[in-house]
């Protein structure tokens, strides 16, 4: 049961819609009964009036039903505030998206820069620090006499 509750307005619409349609269709119906009745060489009179009275009955309610619709339909293209419609939703969750999609390339290029001055000055520091040798290449006539200087 909530399961039809959480579907809401939009299947109310489609309910409302489906019903016009039957309206239509009973409107036809009647027309042809009105009119099968006149066919006959002897119509009786209440026949036809009932059929034209049930007619012009069902011809006022597909009018209001379809201008409820109508009515609806412009306040949702219009974008006044209506009920039933997840338009406003769809769109701020759009906007979110593309301002997370701009943060997280903003955060990239912050990044890049911040590795960028972190190997500038690693690169920096290197230059003025001492740094001990790597032992798996052969040391230089310089560094073996200093290697070799008595402390």
């Amino acid at each position: 049961m909530s399961s039809v509750q959480s579907v809401g307005a939009p299947r109310e619409k489609l309910v409302a819609l489906e019903k016009i349609e039957k309206d239509i269709c009973t409107a036809i119906q009647t027309a042809g009964q009105a009119f099968q009745e006149l066919s006959k060489d002897k119509p009786a009179q209440k026949h036809v009036e009932s059929h034209t009275s049930n007619f012009l009955k069902m011809l006022q309610e597909i009018e209001n039903g379809l201008g409820q619709q109508i009515s609806y339909l412009t306040q949702v293209s219009t974008g006044q505030p209506h009920e039933g419609s997840s338009y406003a939703s769809q769109k701020d969750l759009q906007m979110a998206y593309h301002r997370l999609e701009h943060v997280k390339s903003r955060l990239g290029e912050l990044e890049k820069i911040r590795q960028e001055h972190i190997r500038i000055k690693h690169n920096g520091g290197m230059n003025r620090s001492y740094s001990v040798p790597d032992q798996s290449q052969p040391l230089t006539p310089q560094q073996q006499q200093r290697d070799q200087k008595p402390q």
